[in-house]
């Protein structure tokens, strides 16, 4: 594929920043908390995982941010770290050939709820129009490309926990058909009041009430998600322009692949044969075996029909001893959000560079049982050449990346 991260970024529920979230993850901790953000009273369920401590202020002058959304914002955040850690060098390079391209659930519905709230209480006449630019899910990538003055091509998917995938496989085309030499590929959703009361009424929530500290080896499977809110940004260059400069990349992306399943609406690939396809077609295309496959990034969520079919999955493709892989189930840290899956790529990136295994279950049950929790191996030093991220959405969606470790000094 030629398709080389040669730039980190993030702001979730761990930290902002990579540095803190890395060093977070590593020690255990979880972002899963009782919501301070919004009341929760009125609904089944009290936790989430918010981003605490964000100033926008240290990333993008107030100028630029006082118009912005929140979600906007993070996104904006998280690319200049990307951008800084990639050190492209946007002065030397066309512009031309740099652009965005993001992927987000259902964009700033913090935004979008103030505008209509507006819309209804002032009428068409009288409502706020700064609010409205960001009722469209493309705006955290196009104020990303305003903010860094990228001119190349500026997209945004949306795709449910999907997301992020779709976004990074999309500009892996623009790439590989030379509409562009780099691409920040991000994703961003944020937690809000409306989202909260929207998945609870559907009961999409995971039922919870807890105290200050959530332990995510209590997670049982079940019905419902714990919800979260991030901005991942990945700068993603082809391999032969990346040559020429010699950064210290993160990792090499040898695979993509998305499918879908003929599933009922709200149901996951019940049966995961969708799901082992779409893996079995990742390691055909990466031209690897599974038992060549050093961590799996899985996109258990605690709903007990997703996990059930993941569980499948594996051992269809990678035989009985499927459990012998060591799994990072990063959604019991940092919660269920869109693109919750390029998190789980770039925390790949960063194991595979560091050489350092995460916190990670290893044993057939992917979720804690009553009487029995789940237990996860410390964070450990690793020989890390390969790893695998899966993901998977309600209404049958699947996709798997494969990534490999880069030295390109």
């Amino acid at each position: 594929m030629g398709v080389i991260i040669t730039g980190i970024g993030m702001l979730n529920a761990l930290g902002v920043g990579r540095g803190p979230y890395w060093q977070e993850l590593l020690t255990g901790n979880c972002g899963i908390r009782p919501i301070e953000s919004f009341d929760t009273s009125s609904y089944r369920t009290n936790v989430g995982a918010e981003i605490r401590s964000f100033d926008p202020k240290v990333f993008m002058p107030p100028r630029f941010y006082r118009r912005l959304s929140r979600l906007s914002r993070l996104a904006v955040a998280a690319s200049t770290e990307a951008l800084e850690d990639s050190e492209l060098d946007l002065g030397k390079n066309d512009r031309d050939r740099v652009g965005a391209v993001f992927g987000t659930a259902f964009g700033s519905t913090q935004q979008t709820d103030a505008f209509f709230l507006s819309l209804l209480d002032h009428g068409p006449a009288a409502t706020e129009p700064i609010l409205f630019p960001d009722t469209v899910p493309n705006a955290p990538a196009s104020h990303v490309a305003i903010y860094h003055q990228l001119q190349g091509p500026t997209s945004t998917l949306c795709q449910n926990h999907l997301s992020g995938e779709c976004a990074l496989a999309f500009a892996i085309s623009l790439l590989e058909t030379n509409q562009a030499d780099a691409l920040v590929v991000g994703g961003a959703d944020e937690l809000t009041s409306i989202l909260f009361r929207s998945l609870d009424a559907i009961g999409a929530l995971k039922v919870w009430h807890g105290g200050e500290r959530f332990d995510p080896g209590q997670l049982l499977p079940g019905r419902g998600f714990i919800p979260g809110e991030g901005a991942t940004c990945l700068v993603v260059e082809r391999e032969d322009k990346v040559k020429k400069r010699k950064p210290l990349a993160h990792g090499v992306l040898l695979s993509l692949t998305l499918a879908s399943a003929a599933t009922s609406q709200g149901h996951y690939d019940q049966d995961g044969v969708s799901l082992a396809r779409t893996i079995s077609a990742a390691l055909d295309e990466a031209q690897l075996k599974p038992d060549e496959i050093d961590l799996i990034g899985l996109a258990a969520n605690g709903v007990k029909e997703l996990e059930d079919a993941e569980a499948r999955a594996l051992e269809r493709v990678f035989g009985s001893g499927w459990h012998q892989t060591p799994r990072m189930p990063l959604r019991y840290f940092v919660g269920e959000f869109g693109s919750a899956g390029l998190l789980t790529a770039a925390t790949i990136m960063l194991a595979l560079r560091e050489g350092v295994l995460p916190p990670s279950i290893q044993g057939r049950e992917l979720t804690g049982v009553p009487g029995d929790p789940l237990r996860f191996a410390p964070a450990r030093q690793a020989r890390l050449r390969a790893a695998m991220s899966i993901g998977s959405t309600f209404g049958g969606g699947s996709s798997c990346l494969i990534l490999a470790k880069a030295d390109l000094r």
